[in-house]
């Protein structure tokens, strides 16, 4: 059985790099990719008050992450899929959660060997960073996590 990677992608520009790198592991490795984009619950839920907006608040959420996927299957197609020497596959998929706690579940059920993620992300809405994710997926993975500075 093929090795799986799964690659953890943001909203953020630094996307494209982390899934540049996956791409190069996938190569190296022979093994298929899964990207995934966790949408935060706190962004989807909230006050009794806010429930006639968070329905919309969801769909923007939605396209939001289902653009980075599309963007990064893009990017997979043109810097990975199939050579000579091999051929790697991509799917993708959107969980909705805390994104540490969603992306170890994740990769977890489907049997992952690598997780690949950023060091740091940015999200569309806060423009904070959020690198305790990267720290908490490091330190409760049961597999290998890379870590893309």
């Amino acid at each position: 059985m093929g090795k799986k990677i799964l690659v953890a992608l943001d909203n953020s520009d630094y996307a494209d790099k982390v899934m540049l790198e996956a791409v190069q592991l996938a190569k190296a490795y022979k093994a298929s990719l899964i990207g995934v984009s966790v949408i935060e619950n706190a962004y989807t839920e909230g006050c009794d008050q806010c429930k006639p907006w968070v329905n919309e608040t969801k769909d923007y959420w939605a396209l939001s992450y289902q653009t980075v996927l599309d963007k990064c299957k893009n990017l997979f197609e043109e810097k990975g899929g199939c050579t000579e020497e091999s051929c790697i596959t991509f799917d993708h998929k959107m969980l909705t959660g805390s994104p540490a706690v969603e992306i170890l579940k994740y990769a977890e059920q489907q049997g992952v060997d690598i997780i690949v993620l950023g060091h740091l992300g940015k999200t569309a809405a806060s423009g904070f960073l959020i690198g305790s994710v990267a720290q908490k997926v490091a330190a409760y993975s049961k597999c290998s996590v890379f870590i893309v500075k």
